[in-house]
């Protein structure tokens, strides 16, 4: 497994976060949803060697540097097929200048639900959770028992539905899928604003409520 760290960079204009998994010993890397302020998350990476490169969902704040740093590092591109149709700013006219992206290139892997991930010696769960978007999904930890939720989970809120592709009813199904396979305590990295956990949500999350 290695020693891992696990760092999040609030990424500018928008507070996007975007995640690295680091593995001490192996010197390598992995980036999940590098969205805008490339500097920032260069700087984070270091030395380390990115081997792969995820996307929770096709969301240009989310995606926006995935080229950039692909371009860098050659490494794979993981996003869920249901996406890809976002990976394009016509849907978001502007949006992309606004962060400074690149139009993100093809998904190289394509993961779906179930899939059990070993990248730089780390384990990744892939669960499946439409709703914001058809091909949203978390990456779940089970080492570090954390959740990388995207913007399916946030504390105090949910992921928005009114975007193209996204669904009220789908989404609710996610959140109760969540909320069943894993257990209670787990931490959760949103992909906007502070970490949360399950625990949390389920007690104070305002959105849950009526969904059991």
């Amino acid at each position: 497994m290695g020693k891992l760290k696990i760092e999040t960079i609030p990424t500018k204009p928008i507070d996007e976060n975007c995640t690295v998994i680091k593995n001490e010993d192996t010197k390598e890397a992995i980036v999940i949803d590098p969205g805008s302020d490339v500097e920032n998350i260069l700087e984070t990476i270091g030395d380390f060697k990115v081997v792969a490169i995820l996307a929770t969902h096709g969301h240009y704040d989310h995606v926006g540097q995935v080229a950039t740093l692909k371009e860098r590092y050659n490494a794979p591109f993981y996003m869920h097929k249901e996406d890809e149709f976002l990976l394009n700013d016509e849907l978001f006219p502007g949006f992309s200048i606004y962060l400074n992206a690149k139009k993100p290139p093809k998904p190289d892997v394509y993961i779906k639900d179930g899939d059990k991930l070993s990248i730089a010696n780390v384990d990744i769960e892939i669960i499946h959770t439409p709703g914001h978007t058809p091909g949203g999904c978390c990456f779940y930890l089970p080492s570090q028992n954390t959740l990388i939720a995207g913007d399916t989970l946030f504390k105090g809120g949910v992921g928005r539905t009114d975007l193209p592709g996204g669904s009220w009813e789908e989404l609710s199904k996610s959140l109760k899928k969540i909320f069943s396979i894993l257990p209670k305590d787990t931490h959760v990295i949103c992909g906007h604003y502070q970490d949360t956990s399950l625990e949390h949500e389920l007690t104070f999350n305002p959105f849950l409520r009526g969904l059991w």
